[in-house]
């Protein structure tokens, strides 16, 4: 996730309030989502975490999640190909139609691109590598007959076409197009549902589109209800005024999986929490590598998180294409006689660390006991050499500036949300030389060297292994120490047999199985 949307795993909790008030089911073919309320939904670029679940359901792009994957499918493409992962190519499937009964044609795709890019949505930067971007209408976006288009990429990037998927990348009928503002009264889409009636913050109805081309759903209706009190909303779920909801409260954690009768997801997500090194303070790998063995990470997280964060033992989400179990092996791995080694062998080397180590975090959200037991840890295990300190700054603001000037002097916590499911986004933005979201200062020419190689890898499978070659690197160098991954919960009505998720951790409308 780019610096743009490092706010969004700042805090990671709901709006408080009071939940809305509803009927759960109108028809036995209907299911009930709870979600938080969104912020606004003003184009398909334009959505937070509580409002993209209801337009994931009334928008196809070129290319979808298939589901239980990370992995993608053409939907509206026919094809799409690249000699070399700069131009690509594009060719419409002919009589795709959007609820409104207009044909979906390149047009559509191309303005409606142009019009989130030039937007500075929520999803805007996922355009920043098509040339032009920045203008009203890029250069290297062009129509070149009703059903084809090109794609200009200012250097070669094969994983873009991961991104395809994504709901920003969706098209938008001529009536949207002319009138922007319409959007936001009543969505025209081209996916599985369309909108029945449309009130975000309080409750939307979608109901299948019986014209979608695509795999039909199971369910006719589904009504999206907000609410501002998470704890309001389980309460719904238990009562089964609700059929779904992927917000458990954190309060809930321990008990949901008995509460539910063990109607319940449970995953890894896509959130990494890591502890970040600016290069300053700790110039040494075996330094690095002896906090990292300290950290008592299967405990923290157990006792801290009651089952809400999986210790990381990479610095890949496990969601995203590409990902391995455990590529940092004993590095990421509670030992402390081996942390202590590393020490012994960083202070015979001559490095010095200070006598006393600060680890920031920001005090305005959730991370001040997490934090604190880390420095015990650290400290407790390397016998004091090293005094871990918990440093707070008072704002997530006042810490991402300080985190951005340079001005820490020592370690700082840190977040990554995949952007789109694939390796590449956990790897490229935070540790590329060039990097937007690069706090730590990491400079390797062969870890550059191989992303830029992987890029332009035509062959999915080759590319992959470049960029786990890549990651490779990072655990012997360990600009940051992974420490959990955030899990994803999920949890459902006994009117539901079968479910699942989007790589986002979101409902996944085509997976539901009625009982």
């Amino acid at each position: 996730m780019s610096r743009r949307r490092l706010a969004a795993v700042a805090a990671l909790t709901l709006l408080p309030g009071t939940a809305l008030a509803g009927t759960a089911h109108a028809d036995t073919s209907e299911i009930t989502v709870g979600i938080c309320a969104p912020y606004a939904i003003s184009n398909v670029g334009s959505v937070d975490a509580c409002g993209s679940q209801s337009l994931d359901a009334l928008f196809t792009g070129l290319t979808e999640y298939v589901p239980g994957t990370s992995g993608s499918r053409y939907a509206v493409a026919q094809s799409i190909t690249t000699k070399d992962n700069r131009v690509y190519y594009v060719t419409l499937k002919k009589g795709w139609r959007f609820h409104d009964g207009t044909e979906v044609k390149a047009r559509n795709f191309v303005e409606a691109w142009n019009q989130v890019a030039s937007t500075k949505t929520d999803s805007s930067f996922l355009f920043e590598e098509i040339e032009g971007y920045g203008k009203p209408k890029m250069s290297g976006l062009k129509v070149t007959g009703d059903h084809t288009f090109t794609i200009t990429l200012s250097a070669p990037l094969g994983v873009f076409v991961k991104r395809l998927s994504m709901t920003a990348f969706s098209p938008l009928p001529d009536s949207t197009l002319k009138n922007p503002a319409s959007f936001q009264k009543k969505p025209v889409g081209n996916g599985p549902f369309r909108v029945a009636s449309w009130s975000p913050s309080s409750e939307s109805v979608v109901e299948r589109f019986d014209g979608y081309p695509g795999p039909k759903p199971t369910v006719a209706r589904i009504v999206y209800r907000a609410y501002r009190d998470d704890n309001a909303l389980y309460a719904a779920l238990r009562s089964g005024d609700i059929d779904f909801t992927s917000l458990i409260p954190s309060t809930k954690l321990a008990t949901f999986k008995t509460d539910l009768g063990g109607r319940v997801i449970s995953r890894p997500g896509h959130v990494n929490q890591m502890v970040t090194f600016p290069a300053k303070v700790a110039a040494n790998a075996d330094f690095r590598t002896a906090i990292s063995m300290a950290i008592d990470r299967e405990t923290i997280a157990r006792e801290v998180f009651g089952g809400d964060r999986v210790p990381a033992h990479s610095f890949v989400p496990p969601t995203a294409e590409g990902s391995r179990r455990d590529p940092c092996g004993q590095v990421c791995t509670y030992n402390p006689n081996k942390a202590r080694e590393y020490l012994a062998k960083a202070l015979a080397s001559g490095f010095r660390p200070p006598a006393v180590l600060p680890l920031y975090y920001n005090a305005d959200s959730a991370h001040g006991e997490w934090v604190k037991r880390v420095a015990e840890s650290v400290t407790k295990t390397l016998g004091g050499k090293v005094k871990v300190v918990p440093k707070s700054l008072r704002t997530f603001s006042a810490f991402r500036n300080a985190v951005i000037g340079e001005r820490l002097d020592g370690m700082f916590r840190a977040s990554w949300q995949l952007d789109y499911p694939h390796i590449q986004n956990a790897l490229a933005p935070m540790y590329a030389s060039d990097g937007l979201s690069n706090d730590s200062g990491y400079r390797n020419p062969r870890f550059d060297a191989l992303l830029r190689a992987a890029d332009r890898e035509r062959s999915s499978a080759k590319a992959i292994k470049l960029y786990q070659q890549a990651e490779a690197l990072l655990v012997r160098d360990l600009p940051a120490i992974p420490l959990w991954v955030n899990g994803q919960q999920a949890g459902f009505s006994e009117r539901i047999a079968k479910v699942g998720l989007t790589p986002t951790g979101w409902l996944d409308p085509m997976t539901v199985k009625l009982a």
